[in-house]
């Protein structure tokens, strides 16, 4: 490996390689276990002399568990029995992923990197195809790439588990604050003014699911331009609805308004009529527990206090 330093560790049953370019760190498994939200993933590759490439985001998430969900990638080129055709697509992101429905399974379909993931609706199995072999000698690429770990994720949640939105998730001792927004409204502003103050588990994405009677959130490897992610969990104790302003104030919601405001800021699984229904009510129970605001915020630290003390 050029101009790069090696160390070779032992991690449950799995040989790791760390290098180190560029002050960046990229992990390579030849089977990963990735914790995620309290879910396990399993990775692995129909290439026995492989490994796989994680970037630096995911290093505090890898673990040793039993998988809830195996993910097998195989990188020898798309197989020909997948019948990709417009009459069986059922959600077109109109970016650069579609959902389709093949013989009662899903298949996503991602046009950069081009892959195809196929999966049953318990997202329990799944397959992951690369569009190009790879090189014999190069590592293979992180399966989870945008969109497929995000769009697996969605499908995931929406199977009576939790929902993942726009935020960004701060653990402040113990306690949950929970900045809804989407891009530009301050998610990444928000997590750069409490850095030094709290532990920041995400500035973009947000697993947000119930234990007992408590809503809990989850930080993920998919961040935003902030890149001090953390696999923590935390309960939630206020959600705040971000909007810049020249000076701090909020204003308290509830009820439908609040629910529907909590749905434009979150990745609902527009596809699936089942899912749907469960997030909807999910919304509501949320927005019925936790007390949530409409957060007018100066981008300089004097946020800090003024959350902390929000009634």
């Amino acid at each position: 490996m050029t101009n790069a330093e090696t160390l070779l560790a032992h991690n449950g049953s799995q040989t790791v390689i760390y290098q180190y370019k560029n002050r960046r760190t990229v992990a390579l498994y030849k089977q990963a276990f990735i914790r995620i939200a309290g879910f396990v993933f399993s990775i692995s590759s129909n290439l026995n002399i492989k490994i796989i490439k994680f970037g630096e985001s995911y290093k505090n998430f890898f673990c040793s568990d039993k998988p809830d969900v195996i993910i097998q990638t195989k990188y020898d080129g798309l197989p020909n029995i997948i019948p990709i055709h417009n009459s069986n697509r059922v959600f077109d992101s109109e970016t650069i992923w579609s959902l389709y429905s093949i013989n009662e399974r899903n298949a996503l379909v991602g046009s950069f990197p081009y892959r195809i993931a196929l999966f049953d609706r318990d997202v329990k199995q799944v397959e992951v195809y690369s569009g190009t072999k790879q090189l014999p000698t190069a590592p293979l690429d992180d399966p989870l790439q945008y969109p497929f770990g995000e769009v697996l994720m969605i499908c995931l949640l929406s199977q009576g588990h939790g929902l993942m939105i726009h935020a960004c998730g701060i653990d402040d001792s113990g306690k949950g604050f929970l900045f809804a927004g989407n891009s530009t409204h301050g998610k990444t502003t928000t997590a750069k003014l409490w850095k030094d103050h709290a532990v920041i588990l995400n500035d973009d994405r947000i697993v947000i699911r119930k234990k007992g009677d408590h809503f809990w959130m989850y930080g993920t490897p998919w961040h935003g331009d902030y890149t001090g992610v953390s696999p923590q969990g935390v309960p939630i104790e206020k959600m705040f609805f971000l909007q810049h302003s020249e000076s701090n104030s909020f204003e308290k919601i509830t009820g439908a308004r609040a629910a529907s405001m909590l749905l434009a800021r979150s990745f609902p699984p527009l596809w699936d009529s089942e899912g749907m229904t469960f997030t909807l009510d999910f919304c509501a129970q949320l927005v019925s527990t936790v007390p949530c605001y409409r957060l007018n915020f100066k981008p300089d630290e004097t946020i800090i206090d003024f959350v902390r003390c929000a009634r």
